[in-house]
């Protein structure tokens, strides 16, 4: 269930939160963040209140505090605060005098409005409403307006205390070494603060009416506040607005182009910004928005939800940095980068928007060096990605985390040495970026070199079995993280075969298509040396396969184990991690209990690797003995029930997944949204619902629908081709915006036929048939 109000207005959705609620502070300031992609700023109360966590989050700007610390993503001086006293009385919304609050976010424009009304000692009383946006028209532009409107009696001697405030922190660690404050013009307030390899510079500006009084300017212990003074009579509006210039020091623009920028805004006004902003928001919704007849205005908004924060957390014009796993809304997992970005988010990008997937992966291939560089500290050849990335390439997992709750000592942290399943992601996801886009300079340029040292890396991680006369991959962690120490993961191995087969396939076509290209591989990567050893290792790797009761092993142990007592407690708990407050870890470890199945996982990136029968006896196995402890794994299970057909209970799936940010438990998502379960969401219901798939050259469309879903509309781009997609239950619609000059081939229901603008393709006209 959506914890949030919905609401519909004009095409567009809200999120509305109806009244003060102290205890959902955290996760509402995460799941309202105003994000463009370049910055992230939490839905924070401007007003002082007890509970919350200010925060602004730059992408790609990350800092290492202490020698022995990881680095992270650092939180921002904050540029949303506010202090307001009218006649002599402190506004708080803490305090008595807050009669009314609403705070709601426009999931389509990225606006967050918050309106509260208080009533003073005095008797007056007023309604204050506090207006953001992230503009997406200038991604280093930030507005806040912020609007006092006198209901009953007048405001005689009022002032609003406003700045930039750089005392935030990440978790009581403060990044900035040196923070520098000025006024210019007395007018303009700036913030410069110092990291050890970068500035944050942030410039800010105001308007406002009624200019009664001359402003008065202090500075503070890294901050810089104005008071401005002013008086409301009754029944009259004051508005006061903000215009925030950021950046960091490889965006630079100088000081005088950002005042008169700043300028031009303040003489447009609040509206005027916002429109410009908006107008490229509905242009970048005119391609991403997923339309559904039938659905409920929670599953609109939970859709279109994911999609805003896709769209938010985007990097849109750098390679420098990619997708956290809380994207730009909080500081969860250190702002750091896994392989969710790949697997789980960038699908969606692939689809809808290809250059910006690419961004992505130049990003992976700007940290090769650094994946050489574990690879070769760890004794393997090749390369091995850090499990957690910033901006180097280089490992940024944490050497330890929680407590064991028997010996009181710190746990290791295994992941980032032993779940080593990320660089044959990130190989998996170059091809499929290259199968959908058909981008050859990016393959020439990049993705081929990236292909054949994650390949080269695995042959070398693998060893030899004599009993089994095979590979194997011993002590290893696979996707789900509660098994540790395990040999022959049945996803690693799977994806480390695809991508030795894949790297010695792309060889041998390089060799005969482009020789001098191949040379220059060969001459910097040793092709002739290791291509044979690539196709050896794929051809004798040993992979788990279906048992007699058609049961992938998850590992070679894991079938083994006995199971964990009373699993539904841990299922049901609102508490992540609950099942590790009664066991230890390594108790966890030898118990048929996990996080999230990477059998599933395996099933939805090989979605024709095995029968029906097999897929749903897997999902069903392993759901029986999975916490859903992670955010992917609802989405997992219910895309792996969608592609075999089992819509029923993949809608039971998709239904708590379209909820992991947006439910009400007040304990999640407090320090970010999920990231990659919001690329899950749009998987299942493109890849899972749609049936919608790309390979070997041939759109693939196979629908799913959900019972009460009447009719879906969409667009994906193929082969730079955008093309509009309409099913129902009676069609398949494809229209190609832009004619194919080679018809493109699609099959649809295990029919083939051709596009080159447009195909219709009629189905069973039934109820109970679901276009299939």
């Amino acid at each position: 269930m959506i914890h949030y109000a919905i609401e519909k207005q004009g095409g567009e959705i809200w999120l509305r939160q109806k009244k003060y609620e102290p205890r959902f502070a955290l996760k509402t300031e995460s799941v309202f963040a105003q994000c463009n992609g370049y910055m992230g700023v939490r839905a924070s109360l401007g007003l002082p209140s007890l509970d919350g966590k200010k925060g602004m989050f730059i992408a790609g700007l990350y800092n290492r505090a202490y020698e022995e610390e990881v680095t992270e993503l650092v939180n921002c001086p904050d540029v949303t605060g506010y202090e307001l006293v009218l006649d002599g009385e402190p506004v708080l919304p803490d305090s008595r005098c807050l009669t009314e609050f609403e705070r709601k976010f426009n999931i389509h424009t990225g606006e967050l409005v918050i309106t509260s009304t208080y009533e003073l000692e005095s008797g007056a009383s007023f309604c204050l409403t506090d207006r953001r946006f992230a503009s997406m028209e200038n991604e280093h532009l930030f507005v806040q307006s912020i609007g006092i409107t006198m209901q009953k009696g007048c405001i005689k001697h009022g002032g609003i205390c406003t700045g930039i405030d750089g005392q935030q922190t990440n978790s009581g660690v403060s990044h900035f070494k040196k923070v520098n404050c000025r006024v210019y013009d007395r007018k303009y307030l700036h913030v410069e603060g110092y990291l050890e390899e970068d500035t944050l510079s942030i410039l800010e500006g105001v308007s406002y009416t009624g200019e009664e009084e001359e402003a008065v300017f202090t500075l503070k212990r890294r901050g810089i506040t104005g008071r401005y003074f002013f008086s409301i009579p009754d029944g009259g509006t004051w508005e006061f607005t903000k215009y925030v210039y950021i950046q960091n020091e490889k965006d630079s623009l100088g000081l005088d182009r950002q005042k008169k920028l700043l300028e031009k805004c303040s003489e447009a006004g609040y509206a005027d910004v916002f429109l410009k902003h908006k107008k490229i928001m509905q242009d970048i919704w005119r391609q991403a928005r997923i339309e559904i007849d039938g659905a409920s205005p929670e599953e609109e908004a939970a859709v279109s939800f994911a999609q805003y924060h896709l769209l938010g957390m985007m990097p849109w014009h750098s390679t420098d940095c990619s997708i956290a796993a809380k994207g730009l809304t909080g500081e969860g997992y250190k702002g750091h980068v896994f392989w969710d970005a790949e697997i789980f988010i960038l699908p969606f990008f692939q689809y809808v928007f290809p250059q910006a997937a690419r961004n992505l992966l130049e990003f992976r291939y700007k940290g090769l060096d650094g994946a050489r560089e574990k690879a070769e500290a760890y004794g393997y050849k090749g390369a091995m990605y850090p499990w957690e990335a910033a901006v180097t390439g280089r490992e940024e997992t944490p050497l330890y985390a929680a407590l064991n709750i028997h010996t009181g000592k710190a746990n290791k942290v295994w992941s980032g040495i032993k779940e080593h399943h990320v660089t044959a992601d990130i190989a998996y996801a170059v091809w499929q970026y290259y199968s959908v886009t058909g981008d050859r300079a990016f393959m020439e340029r990049f993705g081929y070199e990236i292909i054949f040292e994650t390949a080269s890396f695995w042959v070398s991680r693998g060893q030899w079995d004599e009993k089994r006369q095979a590979y194997v991959i011993c002590d290893i962690i696979g996707p789900d993280e509660y098994t540790e120490h395990v040999d022959n993961d049945a996803y690693t191995n799977y994806m480390a075969r695809y991508c030795c087969r894949l790297a010695s396939v792309l060889a041998e076509k390089l060799c005969a298509e482009s020789p001098d290209l191949y040379r220059e591989l060969d001459r910097r990567l040793g092709m002739d040396r290791n291509r044979k050893s690539w196709e050896e290792f794929a051809d004798r790797l040993y992979v788990p396969v279906p048992n007699e009761e058609l049961v992938i092993p998850q590992d070679d142990t894991f079938l083994s184990k006995k199971r964990i007592p009373d699993i539904e407690k841990y299922k049901k708990s609102q508490i992540k991690q609950a099942v590790l407050l009664d066991y230890s870890r390594d108790e966890v470890v030898d118990m048929q209990v996990l996080k999230q199945a990477d059998v599933v996982m395996l099933l939805n990136l090989f979605p024709y690797m095995f029968s029906k029968e097999v897929v749903k006896k897997n999902v069903l196995f392993y759901e029986e003995r999975t916490i859903h402890d992670s955010s992917l794994s609802y989405c997992a299970h219910a895309q792996a029930c969608a592609a075999i057909g089992e819509t029923e209970l993949s809608w039971e799936f998709f239904k708590k997944c379209m909820v992991i940010d947006l439910d009400d438990n007040p304990n999640d998502t407090t320090d970010g949204i999920h990231a990659a379960s919001l690329g899950g969401i749009w998987s299942c219901v493109i890849f899972g619902f749609a049936g919608i798939s790309f390979s070997d050259g041939r759109l693939n469309v196979s629908p799913r629908l959900p019972k009460h879903w009447k009719e879906m509309r969409f667009s994906v781009k193929v082969y730079g081709h955008e093309i509009d997609v309409k099913i129902n239950r009676r069609e398949v619609l494809l229209e190609s915006r832009e004619k194919f000059v080679q018809p493109l081939s699609v099959l649809v229901n295990d029919e083939i036929y051709t596009l080159t603008d447009t195909l219709s393709v009629k189905c069973k006209d039934k109820e109970e048939d679901i276009c299939a």
